[in-house]
This record gives C-alpha cells, sequence and structure tokens, in this order.
C-alpha cells in the first residue's frame, strides 16, 4: 500500500492529540502529506462567545486555532500538512475530507469513553470505518496505571 495522505480527525481531545503525534511519525517515515480535520458546529462554539454573538468571528478563531495550534506538531515535525474546518458532524466530515482529498488512510483518537452516549450514539472511531474507502487507524487512548 502507497500512502501519500494521511486524513486525522481533531477535536482538541487529549485521544485527538494522540492521533496526530502518531499520524505524525507516520507521515514523516512515509513522505506522507496529513489533513487535519475538524467537524464544526457553531453551537458548540455559543458556550465562548459574548454577546452579541459574531457567528464569522468564531468559525474565524476555530479555523485558526486548528491550522496553528492544532496542526504545530505537524509543523514542527517538518510534515506537509493543510487543515480542513468542515462545518458538520465529525463523521461526515472526515469523510468528506477522504473524498476530496483521495486520502489513503484515515487516523483518529480513542477517548476511552464507555458510557451510555457512546454506546447509544456511537462514537466517531466505530461509525468512520462504515463511512470511508481506507483504512482506519484508532489510536488508543493513553492509559495511566
Amino acid at each position: 500500500m502507497n500512502i501519500k495522505r494521511i486524513v486525522v480527525g481533531h477535536d482538541g481531545s487529549p485521544g485527538a492529540r494522540d492521533a496526530l503525534e502518531w499520524a505524525t511519525g507516520l507521515a514523516r517515515q512515509l513522505g506522507a502529506e496529513v489533513m487535519v480535520v475538524r467537524g464544526y458546529d457553531p453551537l458548540d462554539e455559543l458556550g465562548r462567545a459574548e454577546p452579541p454573538v459574531d457567528f464569522a468571528a468564531l468559525e474565524d478563531a476555530a479555523r485558526r486555532t486548528l491550522a496553528a495550534d492544532w496542526c504545530r506538531p505537524l509543523a514542527d515535525a517538518g510534515v506537509p500538512h493543510r487543515s480542513m474546518l468542515i462545518e458538520d458532524d465529525a463523521v461526515s466530515a472526515i469523510a468528506h475530507a477522504v473524498e476530496s482529498e483521495r486520502a489513503d488512510l484515515v487516523v483518529v483518537g480513542s477517548h476511552g469513553h464507555t458510557g451510555w452516549r457512546e454506546r447509544i450514539l456511537g462514537s466517531v472511531a466505530t461509525k468512520l470505518p462504515h463511512e470511508v474507502p481506507c483504512p482506519v487507524v484508532i489510536v488508543p487512548a493513553h492509559r495511566t496505571s
């Protein structure tokens, strides 16, 4: 398998950071490009906003955080990368990026949650392999002893 494009789903969580770290190492070894994707819902940003809410400014801030902060490990490692903020749920956003970028691999983190919400709704890691035509790597959550 020739892996040249890797899509990494990122939501700012520790699990997503672990997935990005893993993908960064793989991309360096393979000379691959990484596309970091965040599924974005403007309503999720309301808790950080002061009235009146400027949704365009919230989206711009989310886009800057994704590109500058969340992608920093890739830049620091010299790995070619881009980022996409897609207004959709995480699974659909990642699937869209895989299709539009013709990705060869998807990497996501495991949050390690086993609560009722994940059992009822399913997690990104559970749903994603059914939605994309390429392999999906699920990086397990770090466990503390």
